[in-house]
């Protein structure tokens, strides 16, 4: 993508009609909230006509290998329409970084067979990370993950729709919005690929042996048929009762031939999917539209999904919530993600 980053650089010196000298190096793309000044939020920008020509150059960039950019740009997408001094000073930041940084790669390496690979989610959040509304922003990540694999798929970078009024619950908005986009329907994906690619194929395809043809009698024809009655009266009442207010899945739940593992760095969020409950959150349904029943439900039962603690420093997803990060954090965030320079990455 060295060729797009160089098109967002120069489409913004030719609009801003500074030097390329004024693009020094830094270690991040985003600029943090506290170093701008009040004023800066009220006065109209100098690019506030042109710079939407800039930041859908680099929103391309981001979502197809810079994920490391994803959050400063989607921060300045907001406020085209709206664009103010703090915007250039933002716009500034992140063309310096994306200069600097313009042949950078993410490498990726696959050395196992499908059943021997799982899914790795990421889901984090920020608490109102934004100045003028505070809102929260939802990130995850998803992985491919092996012995000898690695490979980032897809990630996701949103503000959420209302306030969040604890981290706990900016944590599972952001967890019901990565298992409902990517989690679930990339699962039910790669239980296709093990049942087509792996193993699993050729234990379906085997014989059982432990059936054997007997040739019943009269008696046991009879018994049986009285046995099938009641078992279809018992199953009928059954089934009446628990498809009373049964809603089906749109996406069935797995076989559990693939593994989900969410990662997660807010232990309280993990203590309220395995009690499947939580009174304290129960306005969630009205404020963001979020069904915590469902997720609940769907960790919990589905044999394919598991859930782990990760430390909030090996959390990838943190990358894309928030922008105020030390040049060290930046660095260790980008190495888990496998970005960098070539002979870098490699390492």
């Amino acid at each position: 993508m060295s060729g797009h980053c160089k098109q967002v650089v120069e489409k913004d010196l030719e609009l801003s009609g500074k030097d390329i000298t004024s693009l020094r190096q830094v270690a991040t793309p985003c600029l943090d909230d506290h170093l701008i000044l009040e004023e800066e939020l009220k006065v109209k920008g100098e690019l506030s006509k042109s710079a939407s020509r800039i930041v859908l150059k680099a929103v391309y960039v981001a979502r197809m290998n810079r994920p490391d950019i994803y959050w400063a740009v989607n921060t300045l997408a907001r406020e085209v329409t709206r664009w103010t001094k703090a915007c250039d000073r933002r716009l500034q930041r992140l063309v310096s970084y994306i200069h600097w940084t313009q042949y950078w790669v993410q490498t990726c390496w696959v050395g196992d067979p499908p059943e021997d690979c799982i899914l790795a989610l990421y889901a984090d959040a920020s608490f109102a990370g934004y100045l003028d509304d505070s809102k929260s922003s939802t990130g995850s990540v998803l992985c491919l993950l092996g012995p000898n694999t690695s490979v980032p798929i897809t990630w996701i970078c949103k503000k959420q729709s209302a306030v969040s009024h604890s981290s706990t619950e900016a944590e599972v908005i952001a967890l019901d919005a990565a298992v409902r986009l990517d989690g679930v329907p990339w699962l039910l994906f790669w239980e296709e690929v093990v049942q087509v690619f792996g193993k699993g194929k050729e234990l379906d395809s085997r014989p059982n042996k432990d059936k054997r043809c007997r040739v019943p009698s009269k008696e046991n024809i009879y018994d049986a048929s009285l046995n099938q009655n009641k078992k279809k009266d018992i199953s009928n009442i059954h089934e009446t009762l628990t498809n009373i207010d049964h809603v089906p899945p749109s996406l069935p739940p797995s076989q559990g031939k693939a593994r989900l593992l969410i990662l997660e760095d807010n232990e309280a969020v993990i203590k309220m999917v395995y009690k499947g409950r939580s009174p304290t959150l129960r306005h969630v349904l009205r404020t963001f539209r979020v069904d915590l029943d469902w997720l609940f439900e769907r960790v919990r039962v589905d044999p394919g999904i598991f859930m782990k603690y990760v430390n909030t420093k090996k959390q990838l997803a943190d990358l894309l919530t928030k922008g105020s990060f030390t040049a060290a954090q930046w660095a260790e965030l980008c190495q888990l993600f496998s970005l960098g320079p070539e002979k870098e990455s490699l390492k």
